[in-house]
C-alpha cells in the first residue's frame, strides 16, 4: 500500500486552490489585473492534475510530496513546474496582502 500525506494536509491544500481560484475569479470579475487572474487561474488549476498523475508512478514508499522533492532533484520538467506553480501561487497570494494593505493605509490616513 502506497504512503500518502495525512487528511488534513490535502484539506488544507484544495482549500488553499479553491480560495486561491475564487480571489481570482472575484478579481477578474472586477477587471483588476485580468490577465494575471487568468494566469492564476490556469496554474491553479494545472499543476495539481500535472502532481496528481505524476504521483500515480511514485514508488509505494515515497509519499506525494517525498516523489516530488526525488524528481524535482533529477531535474523532471513537472517537478519543475509544480514548484514553479506553487511559489508563484504564494508569491501572488504575498503581493495581494501587501496591495490591500497599503490600499487600508492610505485609506485610514485620509
Amino acid at each position: 500500500m502506497p504512503n500518502t500525506l495525512p487528511v488534513w494536509f490535502w484539506i488544507a491544500h484544495y482549500l488553499f486552490l479553491a480560495i486561491t481560484i475564487g480571489g481570482a475569479i472575484y478579481n477578474l470579475s472586477n477587471r483588476k489585473t485580468r490577465r494575471m487572474s487568468l494566469l492564476v487561474i490556469w496554474i491553479a488549476i494545472t499543476v495539481p492534475i500535472v502532481g496528481l498523475l505524476n504521483s500515480i508512478v511514485a514508488p509505494p514508499e515515497l509519499n506525494e510530496f517525498l516523489h516530488l522533492v526525488s524528481e524535482l532533484q533529477q531535474g523532471s520538467l513537472w517537478a519543475v513546474y509544480a514548484c514553479s506553480g506553487y511559489l508563484f501561487l504564494a508569491v501572488w497570494w504575498i503581493t495581494l496582502f501587501l496591495k490591500v494593505r497599503t490600499h487600508q493605509k492610505k485609506s485610514v490616513a485620509r
